[in-house]
């Protein structure tokens, strides 16, 4: 029973570092912004590939994020360097036109420049 445990142990920390390892190894990310009261456009970033996608509601970010921001919502692709490559922002009807192909081609041209 106790080489049962121990293997279990192992195992699920061979697991835990496993998944930190994917995520750390991902050098692009792919922020999505908008306000809760205009979610009903926001833009479905799953599925696109070569980043690290997060959701983020406007209302919840610092200051110095909410004056950088002058549409939403808009989709900010950040480099491994921590600095922006590239936004697809709203019109004035509040909802991004910039297609997935559009958004997956830049995250590959970032992924690719080292």
């Amino acid at each position: 029973m106790k080489n049962l445990i121990t293997i279990l142990f192992i195992l699920c920390g061979f697991f835990a570092h496993a998944q930190e390892r994917v995520s750390a190894n991902s050098r692009v990310k792919v922020i999505h912004f908008n306000y809760k009261w205009n979610d009903r456009n926001n833009y479905n970033i799953r599925g696109l590939k070569n980043a690290t996608l997060q959701y983020a509601w406007l209302e919840e970010q610092p200051e110095s994020v909410k004056q950088s921001i002058t549409a939403v919502p808009v989709i900010v692709v950040i480099g491994s360097d921590g600095k922006v490559k590239g936004q697809f922002a709203a019109d004035i009807s509040f909802e991004i036109k910039a297609t997935r192909e559009e958004i997956q081609e830049l995250i590959n041209k970032v992924q690719e420049n080292k």
